[in-house]
């Protein structure tokens, strides 16, 4: 077994293990982080620092920096896509025949409301906010990054 070889079993296993954990836990949070973002990485980091020990044993940080790359490439990319309204709209074109959308057609399906709603449900399965009595709430707790995030910001529009 080449190096070659067990660096690209690596992606291609990141790629499928990325698939399958999403299959699996959706767009659950581990905030900051999506849960199929960080089990495919662990369980990358994990598979291949076993393999790459027993073979290659002076590669171990290159897989260590392989698995980091792509956990970072990857969360990015896929924060990139659902947080973006351009993005999605350019998915959404692509996807269509002959790359064309009736905006009004368009518009009944992504508005305003669904953008608000997605990233109500974003920022409450990331335990990030609390609903209550159809009102929402910032958790504030020292682990809540957010509230610590918009801490910040109340200080930095004070200035």
């Amino acid at each position: 077994m080449s190096i070659n070889f067990l660096i690209l079993m690596n992606i291609i296993s990141y790629f499928l293990s990325l698939k399958i954990f999403f299959f699996i836990f959706k767009m659950s949070y581990a905030f900051p982080f999506r849960r199929a973002d960080l089990l495919s990485f662990i369980f990358n980091l994990i598979l291949f620092s076993i393999i790459s020990f027993k073979f290659y044993p002076e590669y171990f940080f290159i897989f260590l920096l392989i698995n980091l790359n792509l956990f970072y490439i990857f969360f990015h990319l896929i924060n990139m896509i659902v947080t973006s309204p351009r993005t999605k709209m350019l998915i959404d074109l692509k996807g269509l025949k002959n790359n064309e959308i009736d905006i009004r057609q368009y518009l009944k399906k992504y508005n305003c409301t669904v953008i608000v709603n997605n990233r109500i449900r974003r920022l409450k399965t990331s335990g990030q906010i609390i609903e209550k009595d159809n009102y929402f709430f910032l958790k504030k707790n020292k682990m809540n990054f957010l509230y610590f995030i918009s801490l910040v910001f109340s200080f930095i529009e004070k200035i």
